[in-house]
């Protein structure tokens, strides 16, 4: 029977957060010509025209989801670090203000979103192993299936105090 070992899944979690946070600080330090800038930040607002609580958890959860698929997870979760950074540079670029990148994270939801992410991004890497070293998947899919649901709970609640957050501000947008 397999142990879960909840020092080694905290290090492999720790290790997930960390790769997105360079991800996106890696992302935070591309930058575009006034063209691309404008054309991205137009299809950002589009893509959150309309958006609530409901969609933002819809969204960050299915960006969650696809990172725990074997291996490929990892990138894509990387992939999204990345963009995350390259959008909040391009949203913030033109404020009077330069806010430093990892503000973001220091939100209750930003926490929230990256704990998820780690969860997510580090059961890829671990199911990746299990499937190399050809182990019974079996508890594996167990332990994905309550981490699974584990990061859906974060990210709905996490969703809410977004969500909040944006209306008290009094939906100050900052994508003008």
């Amino acid at each position: 029977m397999y142990r879960y070992n909840f020092k080694k899944r905290f290090l492999y979690l720790t290790i997930g957060i960390f790769l997105f946070l360079i991800f996106f600080l890696i992302g935070t330090t591309i930058s575009f010509d006034k063209t691309t800038a404008t054309l991205l930040k137009e299809q950002f607002q589009k893509k959150i025209k309309n958006i609530d609580s409901t969609g933002i958890f819809i969204n960050n959860f299915l960006i969650s989801t696809l990172m725990f698929i074997p291996g490929v997870g990892i990138a894509f979760g990387l992939f999204s670090g990345f963009s995350t950074g390259n959008i909040f540079m391009i949203i913030t670029q033109d404020l009077p203000i330069q806010l430093p990148p990892l503000l973001v994270f220091l939100t209750i939801f930003g926490i929230m979103e990256l704990i998820s992410y780690g969860i997510a991004i580090s059961r890829s890497y671990l199911l990746l192993i299990q499937i190399l070293k050809r182990t019974n998947i079996k508890e594996n899919i167990i332990h994905t299936s309550f981490e699974i649901g584990v990061v859906a709970i974060i990210l709905f609640i996490s969703a809410i105090i977004e969500w909040g957050l944006i209306r008290q501000s009094g939906n100050m947008n900052f994508l003008k």
